[in-house]
């Protein structure tokens, strides 16, 4: 089943002391048609920016299973919030378009099934520098999604 197609800030893959066996990316869209992802991430990249500033205060978080409107993958995910200026803009140019708009800015580190095989760890206040990519979340496999533009 996977996320569709989607929308994502991509950030440096060196950023954590473990490396994440997906491509680190913090959610912007999901749940969309490939046209329809293509159209939005051109509306984006004309109207806001490419790349982006997300600050988080590195507190690990618990993601609840079917964490978006649309998601019934029955995945729990950890990961870290963030905090960006840029937000309200981007939801404003989502809602345009038929997408599960992810309202909180957050990355996950890892995805599974059972929360219990989660080590979750504290990184400390950071700014993350991310540039925005169309993906390929079509896949029940997060090690399989790919960066399309």
């Amino acid at each position: 089943m996977g996320y569709g197609y989607g929308i994502w800030l991509v950030y440096n893959q060196k950023i954590f002391k473990e490396k994440t066996s997906h491509i680190g990316h913090i959610t912007i869209a999901c749940f969309m048609k490939k046209d329809e992802a293509k159209l939005l991430y051109d509306d984006i990249i004309q109207n806001v920016e490419t790349k982006f500033k997300l600050t988080t205060d590195g507190i690990p978080e618990l993601f609840p299973v079917n964490f978006y409107e649309h998601d019934k993958n029955n995945l729990c995910s950890w990961g870290f919030n963030f905090k960006s200026y840029d937000w309200p803009k981007l939801q404003t140019i989502c809602k345009k378009y038929k997408c599960d708009f992810s309202h909180q800015p957050h990355t996950s580190i890892e995805y599974n099934s059972n929360a219990l095989t989660f080590k979750p760890y504290y990184i400390g206040e950071s700014i993350f520098k991310c540039k925005i990519h169309l993906v390929d979340i079509r896949s029940d496999f997060p090690d399989d999604w790919k960066i399309i533009e």
